[in-house]
């Protein structure tokens, strides 16, 4: 039969078992918390990355764009001035 001392060691053993089991629930909800915020920070690099090379593309297109008006030759005049030779 258990005696009242076996009876208090099973349960120390059974209690520190359950720290135990109650630490190592605490490490893995802490690295969980840890891996959203990291998944967070690089889900915000990357959106932030791409509205910067949008952002690049754009102005890109826009200087590109002026750039290639100011090159555009009008053929009427050209024409116009042949003509008169």
């Amino acid at each position: 039969m258990n005696t009242p001392a076996n009876d208090d060691t099973q349960r120390e053993l059974e209690q520190r078992a359950l720290r135990n089991v109650r630490g190592l629930v605490d490490k893995i909800e802490d690295q969980d918390a840890l891996d959203k915020r990291a998944q967070k920070r690089y889900l915000v690099a990357l959106v932030a990355g791409a509205a910067v090379l949008l952002a690049l593309l754009a102005a890109g297109l826009w200087i590109f764009g002026t750039r290639q008006e100011s090159r555009v030759i009008d053929t009427s005049k050209a024409g116009a001035a042949q003509e008169k030779r």
